[in-house]
């Protein structure tokens, strides 16, 4: 059973457009679905029945818009039905991000949480941050393994369960 009338707000936060990619991947799939960069304030969620809320990963924390927003919404987020995604190169740590970065109260009543994987784009990287992933891929590639990409299996099974509510 797909919902109908049911309105969805991803709401987003990304440093390098991988989140805000993954965000609209999954907007794609949704029927009534829109879009929200938290980079460009806070949004109304009053008037909607779904609050996806994104946010890429670093050193194990949670973008600081996407978590500055959680913690500011708390109260109003636990009325809504909630569903949360990461975007992370380490997509086995999944569930330490979300057990570290969101609000137990809130995660425990979630639909879904995944992480939607992550990518090492070097020309999306400044200073520190462009020495380290140049650093990471270079040991990748020394150990013959593939560097970090968007799940897309990932997204549309979490789709497939938006879908359900």
């Amino acid at each position: 059973m797909e919902m109908v009338d049911m309105k969805t707000l991803i709401i987003y936060a990304s440093k390098t457009g991988t989140t805000e990619s993954c965000a609209k991947k999954l907007a794609l799939q949704l029927r009534n679905a829109e879009l929200f960069d938290l980079q460009s304030g806070d949004p109304d969620i009053s008037e909607y029945d779904i609050i996806v809320i994104g946010g890429s990963i670093r050193a194990g924390m949670l973008h600081k818009a996407a978590k500055k927003y959680i913690k500011k919404n708390l109260e109003l987020l636990k009325s809504k039905k909630l569903a949360f995604y990461v975007c992370s190169a380490d997509t086995e740590r999944s569930g330490e991000y979300f057990k570290a970065n969101i609000p137990a109260e809130l995660l425990t009543k979630a639909i879904c949480s995944d992480s939607f994987g992550g990518e090492m784009d070097i020309s999306k990287q400044k200073g520190l941050s462009k020495l380290i992933v140049k650093k990471a891929l270079e040991e990748s590639l020394k150990k013959g393994v593939q560097p970090p990409c968007i799940l897309p299996e990932r997204i549309n099974c979490f789709a497939e369960k938006l879908k359900t509510i």
